[in-house]
């Protein structure tokens, strides 16, 4: 199997390069194994084995270091629309009473630039309970 994986890449080089697979095993070929020999910055020959072994899956893991956390807004309120209201609460400033809701037609539209774009953003929601000074502010563009 392992002969016929190689002799298949080089095929593949041969016809890439228009020649033979003779001359491509007589170029590529160290020790039944197909390498490239090339020189680094410092000027010393080196070899790189391409294959050697065959395309078996792989059980351990390369490196063991995990991903960092990307920033993201983290939402630990509730969701429900009428949760939300039954609360009371401003979800901007945290006033009590007098609410109303601030609704977008689409989230794509925001920018995320304002506090309330990116609070509507980051729990994914069309709608926000805002107190009736907060709402005013939001549509004459004076919360920053």
């Amino acid at each position: 199997f392992k002969y016929i994986m190689q002799y298949s890449m080089y095929k593949t080089f041969a016809r890439k390069y228009s020649t033979t697979v003779r001359k491509i095993i007589a170029k590529y070929r160290f020790n039944k194994d197909f390498a490239v020999f090339y020189e680094d910055k410092k000027g010393r020959k080196k070899m790189r084995v391409f294959f050697n072994g065959s395309f078996k899956r792989k059980t351990t893991a390369m490196e063991a270091s995990c991903d960092n956390v990307a920033n993201t807004i983290f939402n630990t309120t509730v969701s429900s629309l009428i949760q939300r209201l039954q609360a009371g609460k401003c979800e901007l400033c945290g006033a009590e009473g007098n609410i109303e809701i601030h609704h977008v037609k689409r989230l794509k539209d925001l920018q995320g630039k304002k506090p309330w774009e990116i609070q509507m953003i980051g729990r994914q929601r069309k709608t926000m309970v805002v107190c009736i000074p907060c709402h005013n502010k939001i549509h004459a563009g004076k919360i920053d």
